[in-house]
């Protein structure tokens, strides 16, 4: 890895826009970034490269995502990051669904882990694996038969296999045995999730403390506790409530183009609620990711006819949030880019332009299509 330079782009930094603005890599890493007149001397064997005007960002982090380009992720691991990898994710966890038996799960962590550790060209866009489930509640499960009570003997076994590796594991508070897996699930630093849950507040911020940040696709199978409500023509406090209450609660929202998981004013709600700093933009995509026709909706359906995650990639995904919550880039970038990187414990690498992380960036116009992608200092795309 040598030396490249970017210039003549707007920098798109973790709290403002710096135009006219360039940045530095070096061996892979942010060296320096900042306006042009603190453009460093160019050398004979520096690369640099006229982003003419474009807007130079961080590579989207999705810590939500089942699959692309034509598979899923936990069966071809590294194909399905490149898909997404071109879309400008330049980190992604590789997210098991609640719909594979043990031995599938089982099966499904050991291909990320593998992919994780090869020695494949783009590998580092993997950044650890998610796991939707198994246990959650089954009244929120698009697909049931697979979803099964906490098991000791299972997680303990994952967590032996791949608990360094595991960067966030979804589940449903209420179920019996939870707290005890959240303790065993704590001794690695997993980022819980609540999800595919009618967990009460108490139940949901039990947790917390044992590492419990983020509200899984917030709006999407969840629902409340009592229902229906104690009192007819009321509404009970629901999951989504609750984790829009606690203020160091992350919300997930996948923002597909028509508003269906996630509706333009709820989008907004959302975001009013939570502050730019406790917003996670996911794709929760599905094998048909990046596939699908631009003019097509962007969501998936499973062959029941039920709503099961998208076929959104990171670009699109921040380009409706843009659209639907009136949010700017750099408020947008902050919910795709530096808060999951946050959750997921790797700030201190990913997720910004910062001097020493590494250089996972991404060229794109106001409206996010990705011109240029960039991964630890070379260039992809």
């Amino acid at each position: 890895m040598g030396d490249m330079l970017l210039i003549n782009g707007t920098v798109v930094g973790r709290d403002r826009l710096i135009p006219n603005g360039f940045v530095h890599i070096c061996d892979g890493k942010i060296k320096a970034f900042g306006e042009q007149g603190e453009i460093p001397e160019i050398t004979p064997d520096m690369e640099v490269i006229d982003t003419c005007g474009a807007y130079i960002a961080p590579g989207f982090v999705d810590i939500h995502c089942h699959g692309g380009g034509g598979v899923w992720s936990f069966h071809q691991p590294y194909e399905f990051a490149v898909a997404h990898l071109l879309h400008g994710t330049t980190s992604i966890l590789p997210t098991l669904t609640y719909n594979e038996s043990r031995e599938e799960t089982r099966q499904g962590v050991l291909e990320i882990k593998n992919a994780i550790y090869s020695d494949a060209p783009y590998r580092s866009a993997i950044v650890g694996i998610h796991l939707e489930g198994p246990y959650i509640n089954k009244k929120y499960g698009a697909v049931t038969s697979p979803i099964r009570p906490v098991d000791p003997e299972e997680y303990n076994e994952l967590l032996s296999l791949a608990g360094e590796e595991i960067k966030l594991w979804t589940l449903a508070p209420e179920l019996d045995g939870q707290y005890e897996f959240a303790i065993a699930a704590a001794r690695y630093g997993i980022a819980l999730s609540v999800g595919h849950s009618e967990a009460t507040a108490e139940q949901i911020y039990r947790l917390v403390p044992l590492g419990l940040q983020v509200g899984c696709h917030c709006t999407n199978a969840s629902g409340t506790t009592p229902s229906p409500s104690s009192f007819l023509g009321t509404r009970e406090v629901g999951v989504d409530e609750a984790v829009l209450v606690h203020d160091d609660l992350y919300a997930e929202v996948i923002p597909d183009k028509l508003g269906i998981h996630v509706r333009p004013l709820m989008l907004k709600l959302i975001h009013k609620t939570k502050g730019t700093d406790r917003v996670i933009i996911i794709t929760d995509g599905m094998p048909d990711s990046g596939l699908a026709d631009p003019d097509e909706p962007d969501v998936n359906y499973n062959y029941k006819g039920a709503l099961a995650g998208s076929k959104l990639t990171m670009d699109g995904a921040v380009r409706n949030m843009m659209k639907h919550a009136s949010v700017g880039i750099v408020d947008a970038f902050r919910m795709s880019a530096t808060n999951p990187a946050v959750v997921i414990g790797m700030e201190h690498e990913i997720g910004s332009i910062e001097q020493g992380k590494w250089a996972n960036i991404i060229l794109v116009d106001e409206e996010i299509h990705v011109q240029a992608v960039i991964l630890r200092g070379e260039m992809i795309k």
